[in-house]
Formats: C-alpha cells, sequence, structure tokens
C-alpha cells in the first residue's frame, strides 16, 4: 500500500517528522517528499515552535530524544492541535509506552527499524484519519452555523408573525436528518472507543459514516435554507430530482435509523429513470416522515416497502373518491399532467381504523403519545399541495396500509446534479 497523496491542484499536507539521529529524518524525508510538505527537527523543542506557526496534518516521532521526550512532544501537538494524528516510533518497545502514547491521541505505534511498506500503511492510515477529522470538524462547525443563522434576530422576528405550525414544522423536517446524524455520531464514537487504531474495514466503515454524516448537514443545510426562503418569500426556479437517487438517499438514511427495531426496508425502483418535479430535500423529508411512520405502527419489527412506478397516461381520478379503507388528499390541486411518479411506501402492519383515517392528516393528531408530534403527515400533504402532488392512503385492519405520493415529473435530465436542491 502506498501513501495517499492529494489531487495536483490541492495544498500538499504537512508531514513534520521529529528525530535526534540524523539517518532515520533523512530517509523518511526521501520515502514521502513526493506526497508531503515534509518538515524534519531534531529535537521537541523546534517540533512544537514550527507547530505553534505552522499547520501541521501529520508527525512522526521518536520516542526516545535527549531533551523532550516523544511521549512530551505528543502531549505538546496535541495541544496545539489535537486534530494532528501522531505516529510514535522507538527502538525500545514497552507495553506501558505504547499504551501511554495511545492514550495520549497517537494514531499507530512502530518499532525500529522500520521497513518501507509498513511505514507507508502507517501514514496512509493517518492521513485517513485526518480526513476523516477535517470532515467531522468541518460538520460540526456548520451545525454551529446553522443553529446561528436559525436563531437570528430578524429571523424570528420574521417568523413570530406566521403561524406555530412553521415553526412545529421546521423542527419536524430537521429532526429527522439530526436523528440520523445522532445515531452515526454514536456509532462514530463506539468504533473509535473500541480500537486504539483503524485498519482496513474498520477504517473504511468510520470513512463511510463520516461521509454520510456530512450528507445529513447538507440535508439540514438544506431543509433551514427551504424555512428561510419561506419566511423571507423568496421564490426559486422550479426544482427537480432523480426518482431513483431519492430512494436510494431514504434507503441509506435509514439502515442505522432508531425507528428500525430489527425490521428490514426493502425498495423498487424505476425501470426508467424519471425526474419528479420537486426540490430533493422535500422528496426526501416525505419519504423519510412515510416510512419512519411505517416502521412506528407496531411494536413488532415490521417489513417496508418503498415503490416506484411511472404512469404515463392522466390518472382516471374521476373513479377516486374516499371510503372507509382509503382517502386522497389535494384532488382538487392536482396537476394529472403525464408524465407522472408513483411514490410508494407499504407496510404490514395493524393498518389505520376508520375513525383513526378520518383524521390522520391533521396536525398534531398522533396516536403515538410517548413519541409522536401529530406533524409527519400534516408535512407530507402541505409539501405535497406546494407541489401539484396527490397523496393516497389505502388501508386495511390486519393486513397494513399503503401511502403513495403521486408526483408531476420529466424524462431525465442528461446533465446536471440529480440531487437538485
Amino acid at each position: 500500500m502506498t501513501a495517499i497523496a492529494p489531487s495536483p491542484s490541492a495544498t500538499l499536507p504537512t508531514l513534520l517528522i521529529v528525530d535526534d539521529e540524523e539517518g532515520p529524518r533523512q530517509s523518511l524525508r526521501m520515502v514521502f517528499r513526493q506526497d508531503f510538505k515534509v518538515q524534519t527537527v531534531d529535537n521537541g523543542e523546534a517540533a512544537l515552535e514550527f507547530a505553534r506557526h505552522h499547520p501541521v496534518q501529520l508527525a512522526i516521532l521518536d520516542i526516545r530524544m535527549a531533551g523532550k521526550s516523544g511521549i512530551d512532544v505528543l502531549r505538546g501537538l496535541k495541544a496545539i492541535d489535537p486534530h494532528i494524528e501522531v505516529i510514535m516510533l522507538t527502538a525500545y518497545e514497552t507495553i506501558e509506552t505504547a499504551r501511554q502514547a495511545l492514550r495520549l491521541g497517537a494514531c499507530d505505534y512502530l518499532s525500529k527499524p522500520f521497513d518501507l511498506s509498513t511505514i507507508r500503511e502507517a501514514v496512509t492510515r493517518a492521513l485517513h484519519l485526518r480526513r476523516i477529522s477535517e470532515t467531522v470538524s468541518s460538520t460540526s462547525e456548520r451545525l454551529q452555523a446553522l443553529t446561528v443563522q436559525l436563531n437570528d434576530a430578524s429571523v424570528r422576528e420574521e417568523m413570530s408573525r406566521t403561524t406555530t405550525e412553521i415553526y412545529a414544522g421546521a423542527l419536524h423536517d430537521i429532526n429527522n436528518p439530526l436523528t440520523v446524524i445522532t445515531g452515526y455520531v454514536e456509532l462514530l464514537r463506539h468504533k473509535l472507543e473500541s480500537v486504539g487504531s483503524l485498519y482496513g474495514a474498520d477504517l473504511h466503515g468510520v470513512r463511510e459514516d463520516v461521509n454520510l454524516l456530512a450528507k445529513q448537514v447538507n440535508t439540514c443545510a438544506a431543509i433551514t435554507r427551504r424555512y428561510l426562503r419561506f419566511v423571507s418569500k423568496r421564490s426559486s426556479h422550479m426544482p427537480e430530482v432523480s426518482v431513483n437517487q431519492v430512494i436510494d438517499d431514504v434507503h441509506t438514511l435509514m439502515r442505522n435509523h432508531p425507528t428500525l427495531h430489527g425490521g428490514k426496508l426493502s425498495t423498487k425502483h424505476l425501470d426508467h429513470d424519471a425526474w419528479a418535479q420537486i426540490g430533493g430535500t422535500e422528496l426526501i423529508q416525505i419519504l423519510l416522515n412515510l416510512t419512519v411512520n411505517a416502521f412506528q405502527c407496531s411494536d413488532l419489527p415490521q417489513s417496508v416497502w418503498i415503490t416506484a412506478e411511472r404512469h404515463d397516461e392522466p390518472l382516471a381520478i374521476d373513479t377516486f373518491k374516499d371510503t372507509p379503507t382509503e382517502r386522497f388528499i389535494h384532488l382538487e390541486s392536482f396537476n394529472n399532467h403525464p408524465p407522472l411518479v408513483a411514490l410508494s411506501v407499504l407496510d404490514q402492519g395493524p393498518g389505520i381504523t376508520q375513525d383513526v383515517l378520518s383524521r390522520i392528516f391533521e396536525p398534531y393528531f398522533t396516536t403515538k403519545a410517548q413519541t409522536g408530534t401529530g406533524l409527519g403527515l400534516a408535512i407530507v400533504t402541505r409539501l405535497a399541495k406546494h407541489h401539484s402532488a396527490l397523496v393516497q392512503v389505502r388501508t386495511k385492519p390486519g393486513e397494513g396500509t399503503r401511502f403513495t405520493i403521486y408526483l408531476p415529473a420529466k424524462e431525465p435530465s442528461h446533465s446536471g446534479d440529480p440531487f437538485n436542491r
């Protein structure tokens, strides 16, 4: 395995090598000079002085040196920047020294003399960890910025003139991705606490989790922008999104969602993708709300499906009538011009009784006394109406429920972002 170099356009990361022996310093400089800006120093004081005035991404430290020991330098580097990834080297390995180094935040511990492949693998892992750390840090900063944005005095003042449902709706929408973020943060914490350093599948898994964490923050940001646009009454261009891409995203987001409780989510894509005339964030929120409700319909593990179908003819809406087991919402504003896509969420739960079916779309109505807000389906219908969509619910007590959203669509675009927020 070789060290991963940044793209040519990127600034090379800095690798600080600290060893009081000339031979190892120069050997390591030669090995990594193509992949890093390499800075070598022969003592701990010089290392800490350099780190105080220059950004350092990775460091390789000899443990036994004249003056400050490698352990002292490790402690000092982490005080300057906790995200610096440090590899410790020693010719006199002891279990206690290794434990102390790992406790202080070293990501690896190697014995001298080292072979080329071992040191390159160690540096590659350290660079991956550094990039993960930077992503998590950036994600945290963006979450803080979102909080500041939502708490801005002028926004609060304008929002106070709107209805309580806007507040509650925003919080409910943002809570879904934040729930996923919380779950992944806990998984990351568990993984990072259970291993001294990350290798192979562990490292790959953490990188995937961090990437998803960043994606969830993007979702929070998009939801926030949507509500801020609503408040400021600014219009935007007609949104559109790949149906199959959204189905994949919802499936990924639900993978570690706490409502699964041992259940299973399956999906069925369109045979030929289409672009729904709705923003990606809005469609994800619709499907997430319906999917979470499906998993919460029973205390038993549920099998839930998300399916997509295409309609190239107008729907026979004159035959759509409410019955004790079926309801249609927004028939009067539905844009029944093909092509249309029908996205359904199905469960095999206990079904919905007639008295509950007549009220499920009312804001704040809930059958989940301990956990429900009564806003999920109200938000679904509000978003559907805004995009000229039709909502259908069909249920049978003891056999399950099917929610379907019919949306205007168009042929797939061959350029641009498939997830237009």
